[in-house]
């Protein structure tokens, strides 16, 4: 079966790959790097050459995989934005191991037409960065540089150091749709369009609200509601719109079963009955409930 989502990974199918890859690569060593689309790739690949890799971790909707300094006077990190259409595809004989967006590449053999660089490693498997588009991209980077990419950001929306004193803060300094702060990664990160339709209609906050306009009180629901989903949508492996996001082996997120207003259009509310609404804000597609969230 074919499973695909029409938008962009969110935080929850980005952790999903990062924990599937954390399985297999952590201890792996780079034999050789094949960068098939330079437009992909950033940096050199002698820089990873006979390094092992130590981590795979998730900041915002990015990977990054750490390899050891043993060879290196400096830590380096591979960082990697999987964007509409990247696939990270881990291959050791017949396993297939990853996920993003799904072509004909995860039964293809690889390297195939779509895919940008290859890693081969020691042991002979090897990890495949797959992405039709080229709007993908991996980064060679020291720790300076990875913190730089990281301090353009706010801090993830699952993160326990966010507080609501600091989204109330935020807000207070933005007169635009709170839906449109809720999704601006420099503000708080992870909350895409479908996780900030239903945190919202969770919260019973208007979409259309001016930021500024919430109280306290109302901010601190929203945090509390936007990591409800987020945390759901992490456990049930992401979501799967008509479909696009799928993990390799198969098994396609389910949190779209769990979804309480995004692409619900006309059913009804959960809170309150009344159906749901769809408009356009901001460019995106905002489902919402007219009645209850106000």
């Amino acid at each position: 079966m074919v499973y695909t989502l029409p938008i962009m990974p969110e935080l929850p199918e980005v952790e999903t790959i990062t924990r599937r890859l954390s399985q297999v690569l952590p201890g792996k060593v780079v034999a050789a790097v094949d960068v098939h689309a330079e437009k992909s790739f950033f940096g050199k690949p002698s820089q990873l050459v006979n390094r092992k890799i130590i981590t795979v971790s998730r900041r915002a909707k990015m990977l990054s995989i750490e390899l050891d300094s043993t060879h290196s006077d400096t830590q380096t990190f591979l960082l990697t934005h999987l964007k509409m259409t990247g696939q990270l595809i881990y291959v050791a004989g017949n396993e297939r191991v990853g996920g993003g967006h799904p072509t004909a590449d995860w039964t293809k053999d690889l390297p195939s037409a779509h895919t940008r660089i290859s890693y081969h490693f020691t042991d002979g498997t090897a990890l495949h960065f797959n992405d039709m588009r080229l709007f993908g991209w991996m980064k060679v980077l020291d720790n300076q540089q990875l913190q730089e990419h990281y301090e353009k950001l706010g801090p993830d929306i699952n993160d326990s150091a966010i507080t609501d004193t600091y989204l109330f803060a935020q807000f207070q300094r933005r007169r635009v749709p709170v839906k449109q702060v809720l999704m601006d990664p420099s503000v708080v990160c992870g909350v895409g369009n479908i996780y900030a339709c239903d945190a919202l209609n969770l919260a019973r906050i208007s979409p259309f609200r001016a930021a500024n306009s919430l109280s306290f009180a109302e901010v601190s629901t929203l945090l509390a509601a936007s990591q409800e989903v987020i945390d759901r949508g992490i456990d049930l492996q992401g979501t799967t719109f008509d479909g696009k996001y799928v993990t390799v082996d198969g098994m396609a997120g389910g949190y779209q079963e769990k979804g309480l207003a995004y692409s619900r259009e006309g059913q009804p509310c959960y809170n309150c009955g009344s159906p749901i609404q769809k408009v356009k804000l901001g460019g995106r597609g905002t489902y919402y409930c007219g009645v209850c969230q106000r």
